[in-house]
């Protein structure tokens, strides 16, 4: 009877132990990850018509002597400039910043690349994704009036745009196809 009880406990025991055993997971076999889809294609045609839209209507900005802020209609031309781009997205543009001759060299590079910076917070608070718009600044070195006085650096003080993407580089000038 001892011999029987210690068979029937083994027993008992081997069971518990398989029935408490789970079974290895099955092995998956590797699957390769789609393929990311192809890029969209250019369309010249509609970049072309992008292009000149955006020399007929994207508006420079003027700024304040020493200032880097956007006034109202510098936020409207701005607006206007972020709704041509959202109706082209395959086009990014650079924010080039200029200053006055009054100043130095270096004082003047640092205000052309605070507006810049302006004009491209704005644009991307706008909903322009931030690597659509990138900034570089020319203070003082290329005014697009010579003088010295109001009107000629009112007209230097200010920001403007040229297309990097989509196969173009174009500078835009405000109206005009130049």
């Amino acid at each position: 009877m001892t011999r029987t009880v210690l068979v029937s406990l083994s027993l008992s025991l081997a069971l518990s132990l398989v029935a408490g055993c789970k079974k290895p997971a099955p092995v998956e076999e590797a699957v390769e990850a789609p393929a990311p889809p192809p890029p969209p294609a250019v369309d010249e045609e509609a970049t072309a018509a992008a292009v000149k839209k955006m020399h007929e209507q994207f508006a420079r900005v003027h700024f304040e002597t020493d200032s880097d802020a956007l006034d109202a209609e510098s936020q409207e031309a701005l607006t206007s400039n972020v709704a041509i781009m959202q109706e082209h997205p395959t086009i990014a543009v650079q924010v080039q910043g200029h200053a006055d001759e009054r100043g130095t060299s270096d004082y003047n590079i640092a205000l052309g690349d605070r507006r810049a910076n302006a004009v491209r917070t704005y644009m991307v608070a706008q909903g322009l994704a931030p690597a659509r718009v990138t900034v570089i600044s020319y203070g003082e070195e290329r005014p697009v009036s010579e003088g010295s006085g109001e009107g000629s650096w009112s007209q230097n003080r200010r920001a403007e745009f040229k297309i990097t993407s989509s196969g173009v580089e174009d500078d835009l000038v405000t109206g005009t196809v130049e």
